[in-house]
Order: structure tokens, then C-alpha cells, then sequence
């Protein structure tokens, strides 16, 4: 479809400056307009239609310009040649985005079924367990565990392990939050997720319990469970492989913590304290 309107007509009929649609252009690669012998804009109605829809993508739904150019430069590689690629490149675009809601929708119900779960949970050992396996399979990492928050001690008690029971007050590690790395203590001051990509070079240097190590973790993500301003635990995913936990996991855990913590506060109440462990 041949270009027929200026770039002052499609500025008022969009509602986007001429600079916002010239960035567009030539910074993200989003629209190639006609041009004339003397170099004017000519915009197709295709391109107003996409204008139009990459400004509701980022205004309404928070997608980002190089989200959505990546998205249209997949489709301009796979696309043929045609009288109007602007148009077929439009499709391609509200299929992708429309599949990344679906595929968003889908994963808010599998976060809400094991909530559900959770909050119905009959005891604290079935919700901690019910906790660890949800986020096990909604995020595919291969270990997850569960430590709840002693205030009193400034300690972790780790009442599940790689989805392994440790319920009993006489089996749960407790590890003070001074043996951890200083990160990692701030960040739990700080009620803030916090991580590291190569578990290993802690290993090294003795900085860190192998009992935060289990199973050879080599990365790990961990993501604190609050009621209100107070600590109640911390969700902790893990792999083999350094650097392997994905942000989609991160948001996962986010997601969850959200129910989780005040959750597994009310069940903790009934669980008793681990005895604190031996100085080293």
C-alpha cells in the first residue's frame, strides 16, 4: 500500500510528535515509510495502523520499542515479498503479542491453583511442601526450598529442602544470617530478593554453609515471604548450572510470594522453633 499521508497528518491522527515517530523510525527500525524525490515522509494506512498499535503496546500493556521491534523483525525475515508487507508484518505482530497475553494468563492460573492450594492447605508441613512443589513445576528449576525467619536468632530455619521434608525442630538446619555473604545479609534486612549466578567461587572461599549449597547448586534465586513489613521466610529456586535461573522464574516467585507469605506465617505458629545451631 503506497504512502499518501505526510508526517504532520499521521502526527495528529495518532497523536505521536513527528520526532516520537521519526525515533521510531530510525532508532527502533518500527515504521519505513515512503519517501519522495525529495526525501518527504509518505505514511500508508498500514503504518498508521501500526502506529496506533505499538502506542497501545506501550502505554496499555508495558511492552517495551525493542520488544516490539524484535518481534516485527522476525516477521519481516519470514515474510514474502507482497504489495503490502507493512500490513502481513501488522498481523505477525498482534499474533505474537496476543500469544504472549495468552501465554501470561496461563501462568497467573497456575500461580492461583497452587495458592489455592497453599491457603487450604491442612497443616504446616502440607503447605511448606504444597509451597516447594508449586514453584518446583511452575518453574521447571530443578530444586527449590523453603526457610522460615526467626527474628529473635536472625536466622533461617529450613524446614523444606529440595522438596524434602525437614518439618522436625531436631532435623531443620538453622543457619544464622551472619554466615552468609554480605549481600546477601542486606538484602534479607532489606525484605529484597536476592541471588548469585556462580554459587561456586562462594564455595571456594568458604563463605558460604554447604547446607545453602545443597545438591551442588550452582545458582540460585531467593525471594523473600513478608506479612505486611515483617519477615516470615524465604523461597529459594536453585540449579546445577550457573547463571540458569531466568527472569520468568524470578517473576514467578514474585508472584507467589505475594499469598505465600502471609500463608506460611500463620502455619509457622505451629511449628517449633529448631534448636540453634552449635557455634562454629
Amino acid at each position: 500500500m503506497p504512502g499518501v499521508y505526510k508526517i504532520g497528518v499521521v502526527s495528529q491522527k495518532t497523536g505521536l510528535s513527528a520526532a516520537t515517530l521519526r525515533l521510531w523510525e530510525d532508532q527502533y527500525g518500527l515504521l519505513a515509510p515512503d519517501r519522495t524525490v525529495g526525501g518527504t515522509r509518505l505514511y500508508s494506512e498500514s503504518d498508521v495502523e501500526r502506529i496506533l498499535y505499538v502506542r497501545h503496546l506501550v502505554r496499555d500493556r508495558g511492552y517495551a520499542l525493542g520488544a516490539i521491534a524484535a518481534i516485527i523483525d522476525d516477521a519481516a525475515a519470514s515474510v514474502p515479498d507482497a504489495l503490502d508487507r507493512v500490513a502481513i508484518e501488522n498481523i505477525y505482530l498482534r499474533d505474537a503479542t496476543n500469544d504472549a497475553d495468552i501465554e501470561d494468563a496461563r501462568r497467573i492460573a497456575r500461580v492461583q491453583a497452587t495458592v489455592r492450594s497453599l491457603v487450604h492447605a491442612e497443616s504446616a508441613e502440607q503447605a511448606a511442601i504444597t509451597l516447594v512443589a508449586g514453584v518446583k513445576a511452575l518453574t521447571g528449576v530443578q530444586r527449590a526450598s523453603l526457610a522460615l525467619y526467626r527474628q529473635k536468632a536472625h536466622a533461617l530455619d529450613f524446614v523444606v529442602i529440595d522438596g524434602a521434608n525437614t518439618i522436625g525442630p531436631l532435623s531443620r538446619p538453622s543457619i544464622p544470617v551472619s554466615r552468609f555473604p554480605r549481600e546477601w545479609q542486606d538484602a534479607i534486612d532489606a525484605r529484597e530478593p536476592y541471588a548469585d549466578p556462580d554459587l561456586l567461587r562462594l564455595e571456594l572461599h568458604g563463605q558460604v554453609s554447604s547446607l545453602v549449597i545443597q545438591g551442588q547448586a550452582r545458582s540460585f534465586y531467593a525471594e523473600p515471604l513478608t506479612i505486611a513489613s515483617e519477615m516470615v521466610g524465604v523461597l529459594i529456586i536453585g540449579s546445577s548450572r550457573p547463571g540458569a535461573i531466568m527472569p520468568e522464574a524470578e517473576r514467578i516467585c514474585e508472584e507467589l510470594a505475594v499469598a505465600a507469605g502471609p500463608a506460611i506465617h500463620y502455619f509457622a505458629q505451629h511449628l517449633e522453633p529448631a534448636p540453634p545451631e552449635p557455634p562454629l
